[in-house]
Parts: C-alpha cells; structure tokens; sequence
C-alpha cells in the first residue's frame, strides 16, 4: 500500500517545489509548484498513484498526453519518477474554477445558455480525441469537477488519468474505471469503452447541471418532467445520450452538436456577457447537412444534388455540394471541372490531408459552391474522422452530400449520425427495392429514423397502374415526391454543349415543382418563402457562348 507522502514545501524532481494542493482524488493528487530553474513560472505538478504497484498506467497517460496538441487539453511539459515508484505529471497551470467550484458558488442554478455553451466546447474536445490518430482516445471520467472554465467560459479538460486508446476489436477494456453518478454501464460491465462512452458521461453532466444537481441514475426521471421550460429537443438529446445500449445513444460528438446546433444560436465564450443569463436565442437556424444517395446505383443521387443546388441557387440560398470523397467520382465531369475548375482549387483529400484551406480557392457558381472529388478518385486514405474535417472546411448555410450507394462505408455511417436530414432516391422498382440489399439499407434508414432522423424517399420515375402497389408495398413508407422525367439523352446533350440543364427556365420549374414537398421539409419557412429569382448567366451558358 502506498504511503502518503505531505509534499508541501519539498522540491521535486530537482526542480519543482510544491506549494499547495489544488486537488486530490482516489488516483492522484495534484499540486500548485514553483518551477526553481525559471522563476516565478506555476506548474500543476500531478502525483499519480500507480495501478497494481506499477508505473505501467502514470507512463501511459504521460505518453497519451505528451501527443495531445489542443489549446483547451493540458499541455505536459516533463515526467519523472522517484527512487520509491512515484510518478509526477508536469503541466501548465490553469487558473480558474472546475465547472463543480462554479456551479456550486451559483447555488446550482447555471443559465441553460451557458451549459449549453460549454457542451458546444465539450463536444468539439470529444471530436478532436475521437479521431486522433494512430488510436482514439476515450476520456472516460467527464464530470462538472474535471471541466475548468477561464475568465472568459473557455473549457478546460484536465485530468486525464483514466483515459485509455480505444483498441478496435477488443471486447473489454482492461480495468473498469470512472465515477459514479456520471460512469455509462459499460465502464462497470466489463465491456469495452468506446466514443459513446463519452458522450453518455456528457449527458449525465448535462442532466446533473440542468437539473440543478440530481442524477439521472439515481431519480429515473426524463428531465423534461423536472425541467418543463427546457426545449423539447434539448431534453430528448439528453434523454437519448443516456441509453444504457450504446447503439441506441448518438453515435459521434457532432451529432451531439449538430442537434443542439439545430435550436440554439449559442453565444461565444469569448462573449461572456451573454452567458449568464437565459436569454437563448431560440432560432430556426438554417444550417443544414442534407445527405442523399442512391438505393442502388443509376437512381440519380448526383442529379438530384445539383438539381436541388440549383433551386436553392434560384431562390440566392447560399449552399454547397459535396462529392462524398469514397464515392466512385463523378461530379467534376459533369461540372466540366478541367475547364471551370479553379485554377487553385484543392481537392477534398488535399483539404484534410494537407492543410490547405487558408490557401486553396474555392469553387462557386452563383450560389453554389462545388466540391467534387478528384477525377481519378481517390489519391490517399481516407477515414471517418476525414470526413468530418472536410465537413468543418464547408461553411456554408445548406450542405447536400452525395454519397451515392455507399450508405454503409463507415465514413458515410458517421455522416448519417450527424445529419439532419437523409434523402433516398429510388427507381421505380419493385424487383430492385426485392433485392437483399436493398432489404437491409431499408433495415437502416428506419434504424435512422427511429433515432430521431428524417428520412425522405424521392422517386426517379413512376409505375402504372397494378404495378405501382406492388411497388409500394416493397417500400417501408411511400416516396415524398418524383422526380420529373427528363430524358438521359437530353440531360447528355446539355453536358456536352457546356449546359446545366437544371438552369433551363422550362426544366428549373418543372424541378421546384415536382420537389416542392421536398424542400418544404428541408428548408425553413423563412427560406422556402423566398421568390425565386430569374437564374443569372452561369459558367455553364457562357462556356456555351463561347464554344
């Protein structure tokens, strides 16, 4: 049994001299210390209590953090140990209160806009260790006492002493650890820990700092009954990060803030001023990722994309178009992408793979910006957390992605968590919609919509008469609209001529109509209202001139 040791007053590792206690628990113990080398610089000085009598857990989280480089994690700047096994975590001293110092000083009563807020933070923090690379790393123990805020309510993560890298394959994690009150099952199930173990903490966090201290555990209760004046979609989000399987909770951190994001216009926290009180704006916010493909391959996902970009174009509602990066390329060609493209124009797999978005052009027409991938496909790996970056390059109001057939790459599973809404094209079939695969995207898409999701069919033509039913039938709910019909020839003939025929007055009204039921559920009432305006010469019509 360790043996404890009153460090106050003695220097440590040769140069750290131990001050005070700033906080202690079970696993360790943290001080405040003079560094003796540069005067007058503070450290948090961490003792760790070894696991089983080794070091084997203290060089591993001194490992972890070491690779951790995010203004809002601690930074370590030197290890050591002792001659009797101790181990001692040197990191930069936050000044601050833990989020458990500020909630009790408040009688535990925050604003819901500044919880909100500082789950916005926590979310992104979630995000960058979720997709770290090599490995993921799993957190753990969130709780109010490990999330510090600055002077001005930016998120500080600190102790990172039961953190682990998620080893894929594995069934259980080698030690069950974490706190009770705010621990998901599994961490005392013996299985093993994974991202959804985070975010289950997070939403017992937020239920314990929205219910004013109580514990989702220990009440039972939705917090929609404790809390009526809080929104809907805020507790059902909470109410859906506390399901004890984690298949059934959200499944990434940005879907976590991309349904938050969904209702609120939550205020910096470089604006502290506006968190302290509970004055949310409540908005219809017209930020939207608008996924859509293919039930199998030919029903017209890409067309559909750039038919609905061109109405939103009509209407002068900013958007984007993206070519899913897994996806078999198609876009560019379509785009006259040799031609048209930008001269500086980096493609998706040069955005997140080098960096270069302060540097690279993007690629608009009018109101459409164009992010096709690589005509020769693919020039690098690509993985999930890749496509989540590329989604945070696209600052755009309405983001379509095309991801063609690919619904179950992971890459695009991960998108699908995180959208809001899912758009499915399909032709009218019912041999094809018979097929065993269909059959199981089917099993999916209502996976997506019993989580909450909006799942839409669109279809790519009709059937007569007895036909249609059987059709019908072999869907799990009818199509929200059809597409019109518009021959392959024609649609061709406009490529080649350098036209978008979606830009053809005749064609562009026969779109809007047709998907009418289609963008009254995908764009806000305050946008659908906009007139559409006569479409401006494109890039399309003046190549056509100038050809």
């Amino acid at each position: 049994m360790n043996r404890k040791i009153n460090w106050i007053g003695t220097c440590l590792g040769g140069r750290y001299r131990i001050e005070a206690i700033l906080a202690q628990g079970g696993m360790s113990h943290v001080y405040l210390a003079e560094d003796m080398k540069l005067k007058g610089k503070k450290w948090a000085v961490k003792e760790c209590m070894p696991l089983e009598g080794t070091l084997t857990s203290f060089l591993e989280e001194a490992e972890m953090l070491a690779t951790l480089q995010h203004p809002q994690l601690p930074q370590l700047v030197d290890y050591f140990t002792t001659e009797d096994g101790k181990g001692f975590l040197v990191m930069d001293y936050i000044q601050g209160p833990t989020l458990q110092d500020l909630f009790d000083q408040q009688g535990r009563d925050l604003p819901v806009a500044q919880i909100v807020s500082i789950a916005f933070q926590l979310c992104d923090l979630f995000h960058y260790l979720h997709t770290f690379q090599p490995r993921p790393i799993i957190y753990r123990d969130l709780k109010p006492s490990n999330v510090m805020l600055n002077e001005h309510d930016q998120v500080r993560l600190i102790d990172f002493g039961v953190a682990r890298h998620y080893e894929r394959g594995k069934q259980s994690d080698t030690v069950q650890m974490g706190t009770i009150g705010f621990a998901a099952p599994e961490q005392f199930s013996g299985d093993q820990t994974d991202a959804r173990t985070d975010l289950y903490t997070l939403g017992s966090m937020l239920y314990y700092l929205l219910s004013r201290g109580q514990y989702a555990y220990l009440t039972q209760k939705l917090l929609g009954h404790i809390r009526s004046d809080l929104p809907e979609v805020l507790t059902t989000t909470i109410q859906l990060l506390l399901q004890e399987n984690p298949q059934h909770r959200c499944q990434s951190a940005l879907e976590v803030k991309m349904r938050l994001r969904s209702i609120y216009s939550v205020p910096s926290p470089l604006q502290p001023e506006m968190l302290h009180s509970d004055q949310l704006n409540l908005t219809t916010s017209s930020d939207k990722l608008i996924v859509i493909g293919s039930l199998f391959a030919g029903a017209g996902s890409t067309f559909a994309a750039i038919s609905l970009a061109r109405i939103l174009h009509a209407r002068q509602i900013p958007n984007a178009v993206v070519e899913e990066p897994t996806i078999e390329p198609d876009l560019y060609m379509l785009l006259y992408g040799d031609i048209k493209a930008p001269k500086d124009y980096a493609f998706s797999h040069h955005l997140v793979s080098e960096q270069k978005l302060s540097t690279a052009a993007s690629w608009t027409d009018g109101f459409t910006t164009w992010v096709p991938v690589h005509p020769d496909g693919l020039l690098s790996s690509w993985h999930p957390a890749d496509t989540l970056k590329l989604l945070h390059t696209i600052k755009k109001p309405i983001v379509i992605w095309d991801v063609s057939t690919n619904w179950q790459e992971a890459a695009v599973q991960e998108l699908c968590h995180s959208a809001d809404e899912i758009v499915v094209l399909l032709d009218a079939s019912p041999g094809k919609c018979h097929r065993p695969r269909s059959r199981a995207l089917f099993e999916l898409f209502m996976m997506y919509q019993k989580r909450g999701k909006k799942v839409h069919f669109v279809a790519n033509g009709n059937l007569p008469g007895q036909y249609r039913k059987e059709w019908l039938d072999a869907l799990p709910t009818a199509p929200l609209c059809t597409m019109p019909e518009i021959s392959r020839a024609e649609v061709m003939q406009a490529v080649m001529k350098g036209e978008c025929i979606q830009e053809r007055p005749d064609i562009l009204e026969r779109l809007s109509d047709a998907l009418s039921p289609l963008l009254h559920e995908i764009l806000p009432a305050s946008m659908w209202e906009r007139r559409a305006s006569a479409p401006k010469k494109s890039w399309f019509s003046r190549f056509k001139q100038n050809a």
